[in-house]
């Protein structure tokens, strides 16, 4: 059977066909994911007080952690889309099972108040939910569009799978009409549009809400699709687009902090589209890296870890408090602690819910993938055989 779905977080291909440095590159992108989420690059920040090794390091590590996953997501769309020419059935079927995941996550931190064992000591079970529920409840109904847009709570990092979609329904709709002629063009315009965004002050006219981050997201998906139809890189390749976007990053940095004194770690780097794009590169050019580690056994959780370490963030937060007062030895030392307890507690938490018939599909892929997958195509292949023909 033919597995035709860019496994974002999932097997690159088929079992027998895994490639291993990418899977374990993916497990390096959601600890960085997580790095952000836990505060640490922060605190690091602030201890280096602005000095610029660290400074503009700490920007690159969100552009090698989320923008690799979207790279990795077209590169597999793409493959597929050249290997069979039903771009929309492939559409339809993974953007089906993404949906579902989004709306089960959105209820639950919908309902789930930050640091919640805390609520719940405090004011009993019911209270600290129906509160949280009915405050983002409101939040959903008014403002839906801004928070998926931009990310805020309750949606906060789901806002991911979203963007995947609509960066996948660009990529289907490229090669649906044949324009890919126009992706370098394309990507050209996405980054300037979250550049004058940027710059802009953070929105355009009346809006009140970012499109940048969607921007980009759409940018690396196409970038990774349109490398689908390339060969193998070669190691000097790879290394030589991961030293130019180190060094474009340090000069955009120096130019961002000096000259327009604006905070650098919202700035879109320009050198930043070429990291995660060499790191995806030095995956391709030696796809045997991470072999004899347990990255790639750990690569197959990425999904369940990315859309519930936030509930495990807000989990253990009081129980670091909690350790912190009855052993002040651990004070110093948690902060570099925690984002490896909440990943590997993060893991623990899908190989359970994967054990779940009930609820094993909001953290793994389904059993039956390439199955539904095959049979949704024949159904669909008359449809987009005629939108194909509309493209001519």
């Amino acid at each position: 059977m033919n597995d035709r779905l860019p496994h974002i977080f999932f097997q690159s291909t088929n079992e027998g066909r895994r490639i291993t440095s990418i899977e374990s590159f993916r497990v390096l992108a959601i600890l960085g994911v997580i790095l952000w989420h836990t505060d640490l690059l922060l605190r690091i920040r602030q201890f280096a007080g602005g000095r610029w090794p660290v400074d503009v390091t700490i920007d690159l590590v969100w552009w090698v952690s989320l923008p690799y996953f979207f790279i990795v997501a077209g590169y597999f769309y793409g493959k597929s889309v050249n290997a069979h020419p039903h771009p929309l059935a492939q559409f339809y079927h993974y953007s089906s099972s993404l949906i579902g995941i989004l709306v089960a996550w959105v209820c639950v931190y919908a309902v789930l108040p930050s640091n919640w064992p805390v609520a719940v000591r405090d004011n009993g079970w019911w209270q600290p939910f129906q509160t949280e529920a009915l405050k983002n409840m409101n939040l959903l109904a008014t403002q839906h569009i801004k928070l998926f847009l931009m990310g805020d709570l309750p949606v906060w990092h789901l806002w991911f799978l979203p963007a995947l979609m609509f960066s996948l329904a660009t990529v289907a709709l490229i090669a649906l009409f044949r324009l890919r002629r126009l992706v370098i063009p394309l990507t050209v315009g996405l980054y300037l549009l979250a550049l004058t965004e940027e710059f802009a002050g953070g929105h355009f006219g009346n809006f009140n809400f970012h499109l940048g981050t969607w921007s980009i997201a759409i940018l690396f998906t196409v970038l990774g699709s349109w490398l689908a139809g390339r060969g193998k890189p070669s190691l000097a390749t790879a290394f030589s687009v991961l030293v130019v976007g180190y060094a474009i990053a340090f000069v955009e940095w120096l130019v961002v902090k000096e000259f327009f004194h604006l905070p650098t770690y919202k700035h879109h780097y320009f050198g930043g589209i070429f990291l995660p794009l060499g790191f995806f590169l030095l995956a391709l050019a030696r796809p045997n890296l991470g072999r004899c580690t347990p990255l790639p056994f750990l690569a197959k959780f990425t999904m369940g870890v990315y859309v519930s370490h936030v509930f495990i963030i807000y989990t253990f937060t009081p129980v670091g408090w909690r350790l912190q007062n009855l052993f002040p030895v651990l004070s110093p030392l948690w902060p570099f602690l925690f984002p490896f307890i909440v990943y590997t507690m993060a893991v623990l938490f899908t190989l359970v819910l994967s054990q779940i018939p009930l609820v094993r599909s909001l953290v793994t892929r389904p059993r039956d993938w390439n199955r539904r997958d095959t049979s949704r195509s024949v159904s669909q292949s008359g449809l987009t055989s005629e939108l194909q023909g509309a493209a001519k």
